[in-house]
This record gives C-alpha cells, structure tokens and sequence, in this order.
C-alpha cells in the first residue's frame, strides 16, 4: 500500500469507525429524544440544530412550496416535542421517526388541500394497478400509495361479502357479473354487497379525517 494511498484511508477512517460515528450520532439523538420527552428544551434546541436542515429539505421536496414548507417544519418540531414521550429506539432511529411525523404531516397538508372522498358507486372504483401507474407527480404518487395502503386496511375490516366482493372489483378490476361468476354468489347478492361496503367506506373516511 502506498504511503499517500494509507494517509488518506487514515484520514477518512475505517468503515467500522464510520459505522461506529453513525451509531454514536443515533445514541446521541436518541437521549435527546428522552430528554425532551423530560421537557428539557435545551435538548429540544439542539435536536432542531441538527434536523431543521435535512427536515426542511424534505419537506420542500415533498410539497414544492417554501413558504408551506416552512409552517410544516414548526408543525413538525412541535408534533416532536409533544411526542417524544413515544420515541422507542428499539423500533426506529432518531432520524427516521421524526422523518415519519414529518411526512405523516405533509399528507395531512395534501389532504386537507384536496381531501379523498370515496364514491357511492362501487363501479366507479378503479383498479389499484391502475392508480398506481397513472402518470403523475413524486408526492402525488406518496400521496397516493398512502391512501391506497389506508383503503386496503378499511376494506380488511368490512364483513366478509363486502371485503370479497370490493377486492375483485380494486384488485382485479372485475365487474359486479364478473364477481358473481366468480364468488357463485347472485348478481343482486353481489351489487348489494358491494353497495353496502362502499357506504361503509365511505363513512370510515370521513372519519379518518376528523
């Protein structure tokens, strides 16, 4: 190895020390957390030091509007210091958590912009293939998965002849004749059913933005 080839390599240390500095910035930022969920803000003011930069960034990616970006920080840090109490370094690390609120809050702005309703007419129901290869912007398509991920789970918990009926129609994009040939189930069965699901969602989404 030559001499300049080991300087440099002594300089920008090892990976297992990189590693290491990783792990101490986390353990770091983790006792932050506990100390604000103390309600020390000191500990608060430098977390905001190291994560202002990097989560505004984010967020000006995410929504493309500096100045609505900038009321998302301060809703951000706020969301931080009055849950860091939840903080489990066990499940996540510090960085990742906060980016999660962070997010979670630039999905709420979308939302409350353009809120998602859910029709009465269970046809009108598209396919998720074809929500998703929809051409559209980066934090649409966030926007997007998200509302997806939230609908699967309320259709998880409608009663069986609802949920079956209505993944056919979101999975597959099979039609209500469709479905009956292929749950041997009568067609006004079916139309019920599937009916019935959708007021059912419809009211679970609503709800979900209260």
């Amino acid at each position: 190895m030559t001499y300049q080839k080991a300087s440099r390599l002594s300089a920008a240390g090892t990976p297992e020390e990189e590693q290491k500095g990783r792990m101490d910035d986390a353990g770091i930022e983790a006792e932050l957390l506990r100390r604000i969920a103390n309600g020390e803000r000191a500990a608060f003011d430098e977390l905001y030091a190291r994560y202002s930069r990097p989560l505004f960034s984010y967020i000006a990616k995410f929504l493309r509007d500096h100045g609505l970006a900038e009321e998302v920080l301060q809703d951000a840090f706020v969301k931080i210091w009055r849950s860091a109490h939840r903080y489990d370094r066990d499940l996540s690390r510090p960085f990742s958590w906060c980016v999660l609120i962070t997010k979670r809050l630039c999905i709420d702005r979308i939302r409350a912009a353009k809120p998602v309703t859910v029709t009465d007419d269970p046809m009108a129901l598209k396919p998720v293939e074809e929500h998703r290869n929809a051409e559209r912007d980066p934090s649409q398509n966030v926007l997007i998965e998200d509302e997806l991920s939230i609908l699967g789970e309320m259709v998880e918990r409608l009663p069986e002849s609802q949920r079956s009926t209505l993944q056919l129609a979101m999975d597959k994009g099979l039609t209500q004749q469709e479905i009956s040939e292929k749950l041997n189930m009568p067609l006004g069965t079916v139309k019920t059913a599937m009916r019935r699901g959708m007021l059912r969602l419809k009211t679970m989404m609503a709800s979900s933005y209260e």
